[in-house]
């Protein structure tokens, strides 16, 4: 089972629809800061991101994020 974790705030997700994602892979998803704000690092605004089993990964769609998460 894969790890994922998100922060609500920056990672550019919709929440209810990465619960549903993380449901149907059978992922555990966390959301919590994962250190790396828009604010502090701009090349992030438009992508989406969080860490997978610990470590950080940025996709330029939720569709590539979610692969990923398989």
């Amino acid at each position: 089972m894969k790890k994922v974790k998100v922060c609500k705030h920056c990672s550019n997700f919709d929440t209810k629809e990465i619960k549903e994602q993380a449901e149907n892979m059978n992922c555990k998803l966390k959301f919590d800061c994962i250190g790396k704000c828009r604010k502090k690092c701009p090349e992030l605004k438009d992508k989406y991101y969080g860490k997978i089993d610990g470590k950080l990964v940025v996709c330029s769609s939720k569709k590539e994020f979610f692969e990923m998460m398989k």
